[in-house]
């Protein structure tokens, strides 16, 4: 199985065709993560966990990141409304939004990035870029 930074790992070029190829409504929102070190990460966590709520330390130790950088990607989240927050007391829960045009934004999103990976694996795996010595197997 591929790890989650491994599976959103892209160059500069495939960046932007991959924001090219989404909704303009979604691109600033999707750059902006992409950007974020661990954004990302959060809205893939939340992705396969779309009812959960809770705080910044336990989000940042389920994705083994920073708790600054957790927060840092929180606030960002929130302020393109993506995750909502609920403080309850001392205590502040994060967990994805209930909006729904932001949700279907987001499933494109994920929709795109498997395409995309799928197709970097597969140029990957017609060019041998992992085999030890692909460079010698394509002829240089």
């Amino acid at each position: 199985m591929v790890r989650y930074h491994e599976k959103n790992e892209m160059s500069e070029i495939w960046r932007e065709e991959f924001l090219h190829d989404l909704c303009p409504r979604v691109q600033p929102l999707i750059a902006r993560l992409l950007d974020s070190h661990c954004g990302c990460a959060i809205l893939e966590f939340f992705h396969h966990r779309p009812l959960t709520w809770l705080e910044a330390s336990d989000i940042a130790y389920h994705l083994r990141q920073s708790l600054p950088q957790v927060i840092d990607a929180l606030n960002l989240l929130v302020r393109a409304r993506v995750i909502e927050f609920r403080k309850i007391l001392d205590f502040t829960f994060y967990g994805l939004t209930r909006d729904l045009e932001i949700r279907r934004a987001l499933e494109q999103f994920w929709v795109w990035r498997d395409y995309w990976h799928a197709r970097l694996e597969h140029i990957r795996e017609r060019l041998q870029l992992n085999a030890p010595n692909s460079l010698s197997a394509m002829g240089t």
